[in-house]
C-alpha cells in the first residue's frame, strides 16, 4: 500500500487542519502556474541562446575554462548542467513574492538539460525517493535532504522524515511536492575536478567567467529568498548582488537590480564534521542553525 494519501484524503486532512488551528498566523499561499511557465521559457531561451543548444554547448568562455583546470592532477571537465525550476516556482505568501532559489557549488553532469535537470530533481530524488530509504524506495543523498529540511522549514511544515510533509497545499489549485516549488542553481555551470569524484576544484578562470550567467539566471527568476550551500558559493554570489543590511551571519539582505533579497548563507549540506546538516534531523547545525535563519527569514520577507 501506498505511505502517501490519495488526493481526496490530502485535501481532507488540509481541510481538517486548517479547522483545528481557527487563528492561523501563517499567510496563505497562491500559486502561479502560468507565471512559472513563461518565467521558464524565458531561463531556457537564455539557456539555447547561450549555453546549451541543440546538444552544443554555446557559452563562448568554454575554451579558456577546460583551459585553465589542473591538469597536472588530471582533472576532468565536464561542461553545462543547467537549472532545476519547479513548475510551481511562482509563488505569493499572504500578498508578497515567494520566489525560493538554492545556490549549490556545480554538479558532475555533462550537457545536462533543464528538462533533464527536472526529472533528476524533481522526478528522481523528489518522487521517487525519500528523506530515508524504505522497502520501496531509496534514500536522498545529504545534499537533497539538507535541501528537503531547508524547503518543509520555509513551506512552514517543520522538520521531519515523513513524505507527506513535503506536499504543498496553496489556497488555489493542486498540491505540489516542495521540489516543484523553488529553483536549485549551481553557481557553475561546469565542472573541474577528479575523475569519478563530486569534489569539484574550480578555478578562477571558472568563478569569474560563470558570473555573468549567474547573474543572468537571477535576473530572470527574480527570488525573493536565496539559500547559498557551501562557503565558496557564498564568497562567489556577493559579486552579483549588491549587499544590504546584514541581520546575523547567516542571514543578510542583498538587491539584484533594485529588487530585495534575502540571503540564508550555510555550509553544504554534505559538508563534514559539524557542519554537515544534510545527513541527519538531529544535526545541530540544522537545529540551531539552519531552522532559526530561514525562521527568521520567513519573518522578515
Amino acid at each position: 500500500m501506498s505511505n502517501i494519501r490519495t488526493f481526496a484524503e490530502q485535501r481532507s486532512v488540509v481541510r481538517q487542519s486548517r479547522h483545528n488551528r481557527s487563528v492561523s498566523t501563517s499567510p496563505l499561499l497562491h500559486v502561479d502556474r502560468p507565471g512559472s511557465r513563461q518565467r521558464l521559457r524565458r531561463l531556457q531561451a537564455y539557456v539555447e541562446r547561450n549555453l546549451l543548444g541543440e546538444g552544443n554547448f554555446r557559452c563562448t568562455d568554454l575554451r579558456a575554462c577546460r583551459a585553465s583546470r589542473d591538469r597536472r592532477a588530471g582533472h576532468v571537465f565536464l561542461e553545462g548542467t543547467m537549472s532545476h525550476v519547479g513548475r510551481s516556482f511562482d509563488l505569493t505568501r499572504g500578498d508578497k513574492p515567494f520566489r525560493i532559489v538554492v545556490i549549490g557549488q556545480e554538479a558532475d553532469g555533462q550537457r545536462v538539460t533543464m528538462a533533464d535537470r527536472y526529472r533528476h530533481v524533481h522526478d528522481g530524488s523528489g518522487i521517487d525517493c525519500r528523506y530515508y530509504a524504505d522497502a520501496t524506495h531509496k534514500a536522498r543523498n545529504p545534499h537533497m535532504r539538507g535541501t528537503t529540511s531547508a524547503l518543509r522549514l520555509l513551506f512552514g511544515h517543520g522538520l521531519g522524515s515523513d513524505y507527506e510533509g513535503e506536499w504543498v497545499y496553496p489556497a488555489n489549485g493542486k498540491p505540489f511536492h516542495i521540489f516543484d516549488g523553488f529553483a536549485l542553481v549551481n553557481r557553475l555551470l561546469c565542472f573541474a575536478g577528479p575523475a569519478n569524484s563530486r569534489q569539484g576544484r574550480a578555478t578562477q578562470t571558472m568563478v569569474g567567467n560563470c558570473s555573468r550567467h549567474l547573474a543572468a539566471t537571477l535576473e530572470i527568476l527574480e527570488p525573493t529568498i536565496l539559500v547559498m550551500q557551501g562557503k565558496s558559493v557564498r564568497a562567489w554570489t556577493e559579486s552579483v548582488m549588491t549587499p544590504g543590511r546584514v541581520y546575523s551571519p547567516n542571514l543578510s539582505e542583498g538587491f539584484l537590480g533594485d529588487r530585495r533579497v534575502l540571503v540564508c548563507s550555510f555550509s553544504h549540506p554534505s559538508a563534514r564534521g559539524e557542519l554537515r546538516w544534510g545527513a541527519s534531523l538531529n544535526a545541530s547545525y540544522l537545529t540551531d542553525i539552519v531552522r532559526p535563519t530561514l525562521r527568521s527569514a520567513l519573518r522578515r520577507a
